[in-house]
């Protein structure tokens, strides 16, 4: 059973222009009340910073160009999908939109392969074992993979935790791990394969149109094949996969974008956002303008209601048209 595959966000980061205020940063992450920040001293050669849950916001850097930069770990991009008003969809197209003034500097986009049932569809042992005996084609070709595995006195491989391919400092490296022994042994299936993207990289996987799925597997598949040796045929790159690969792959129609649970877009969230951060534009506004100015300017506007905020209309609608439905079977009369 393969139900619980997601493909998730790992890793986000991306720098602004120095013209952006700290608190225009944490509006642009619709975060602008929805966390504790802590002051801090920043790294990569920025001097302060605040933190939060995972997210960093750091700027001051040693020379003026280095604006402010924006990064969260596995565990920010967590507190992000649950403490902001804003969806990663959204902030990736808002990052996206200007060039000139965010630059995405890395993006982890991880497939987990989860399986309390069964054995899951990724063997670490048998990757770490492909990879150790060369059984692969890729285009890493200037660097060789980094395998932790524990090879018997015959040399094989009989216990294995990961396997990287690509230099720790190029644009794209994939990795395979076992996550179920990195939490200690949860005594389940737990296999993730990672995509690390840095800079361009980053930024064209995030302006693809394909699904999340289709993007993943469509760059998995241009980088790198497991592959079964043939005896009889020289050329490695005439060799079928092995079956465990090709179901892998394959999988692309079973895998969901990762949504957590509890923190779906809602009316709560927008009001939060509309009167937490915008209630005070809005206000004065209105009080120069008047009301009937505010809403002909809404139906002018040069932007579209994006996917979640139309499911929100609709799952309205559709109480509201329930609620006349049940008034007028109790009181058809008027």
């Amino acid at each position: 059973m393969y139900n619980e595959n997601i493909i998730l966000v790992d890793w986000f980061a991306f720098t602004l222009h120095n013209d952006f205020t700290i608190d225009q940063v944490k509006e642009f992450l619709g975060l602008l009340s929805a966390c504790k920040w802590l002051d801090m001293s920043g790294h990569y050669g920025y001097k302060q910073a605040l933190y939060s849950g995972g997210i960093w916001i750091m700027w001051d850097g040693y020379s003026y160009d280095m604006g402010v930069c924006v990064e969260m770990s596995g565990q920010g991009c967590r507190q992000f999908e649950t403490s902001s008003c804003k969806s990663f969809a959204q902030l990736f197209e808002d990052v996206c939109a200007d060039e000139q003034q965010f630059h995405v500097t890395r993006l982890d986009v991880a497939y987990d392969d989860v399986d309390k049932e069964g054995d899951g569809l990724l063997d670490i042992v048998k990757i770490c074992k492909c990879a150790y005996t060369g059984r692969y084609i890729s285009k890493f070709s200037k660097s060789h993979p980094e395998v932790d595995c524990e090879p018997d006195k015959d040399g094989k491989v009989t216990r294995a935790h990961s396997c990287y391919f690509g230099s720790p400092k190029s644009e794209l490296r994939i990795r395979f791990y076992d996550k179920s022994q990195e939490r200690g042994g949860l005594g389940y299936h737990w296999v993730r394969c990672e995509l690390q993207l840095r800079r361009d990289r980053a930024l064209a996987f995030l302006k693809l149109k394909d699904s999340w799925g289709q993007r993943f597997f469509g760059v998995l598949d241009n980088y790198l094949r497991f592959i079964v040796p043939s005896k009889t045929d020289s050329n490695r790159r005439r060799a079928p996969s092995p079956v465990w690969w090709e179901k892998f792959m394959q999988s692309v129609g079973k895998i969901t974008l990762y949504t957590p649970k509890g923190v779906e877009y809602n009316l709560t969230k927008l009001e939060r956002y509309l009167f937490t951060q915008c209630g005070n534009s809005i206000d004065t506004y209105i009080q120069c303008m008047g009301e009937l100015k505010f809403k002909e300017m809404l139906k002018h506007r040069d932007s579209y209601l994006n996917a979640n905020q139309q499911a929100l209309i609709d799952e309205y609608k559709q109480i509201n048209d329930e609620k006349l439905k049940e008034y007028w079977n109790k009181h058809p009369w008027g």
